[in-house]
């Protein structure tokens, strides 16, 4: 059998395409800011950041979408919490909320994320730690978000139609800290 040199490119092409997919699930890093958006009330702001995946080929990769947050008057941003998605989508601005001065909270998949003191602190739940039985990954899990100003509140799901179990409906009493299905 002789080997070409039509067939040793090949072979490196295949090699250096499965080293890029390899190194980006197991390297995931961010990169450049691709789209920013800004919003905020009286008292404090809420920051999203879509920045691109590093490491993936034109076309392929995902996007990291950062939530921070910052209180008015200050240049000090803090970090919420990374949603990692498959796709660059545009931000999801209709996912970041504000119920008054002191209260707001944020979604985008399957994370959720509230502050009760003007964004100082964020309680942060992930479907993935946080919703028994739920596999990832389903990009659009939460569908919508209702909190009240006395911490009661209802998260609409979507869920995965090929999986038994998964629940359309939570509820809170705590602003989103826990939720639960009754």
């Amino acid at each position: 059998m002789t080997i070409t040199s039509k067939s040793l490119f090949l072979v490196g092409a295949v090699l250096v395409i499965l080293l890029c997919v390899l190194s980006i699930k197991l390297f995931p890093r961010r990169g450049k800011v691709i789209e920013s958006w800004q919003t905020g009330n009286n008292t404090f702001a809420v920051r999203v950041k879509a920045q691109t995946e590093r490491l993936s080929l034109p076309g392929l990769g995902g996007a990291y979408y950062v939530f921070e947050s910052n209180t008015l008057g200050t240049d000090r941003w803090t970090e919420i919490f990374v949603f990692r998605h498959d796709a660059a989508v545009l931000i999801p601005r209709n996912q970041v909320s504000f119920v008054n001065d002191k209260i707001g909270y944020i979604y985008m998949g399957w994370m959720y994320g509230v502050t009760t003191d003007a964004g100082a602190t964020w309680s942060v739940w992930n479907a993935e730690r946080d919703l028994p039985g739920w596999k990832c990954c389903n990009y659009n899990l939460i569908q919508d978000v209702s909190v009240a100003p006395d911490g009661v509140g209802t998260m609409r799901l979507q869920p995965n139609p090929e999986r038994p179990g998964e629940v359309t409906e939570l509820h809170t009493k705590d602003f989103g800290r826990h939720w639960t299905g009754s």
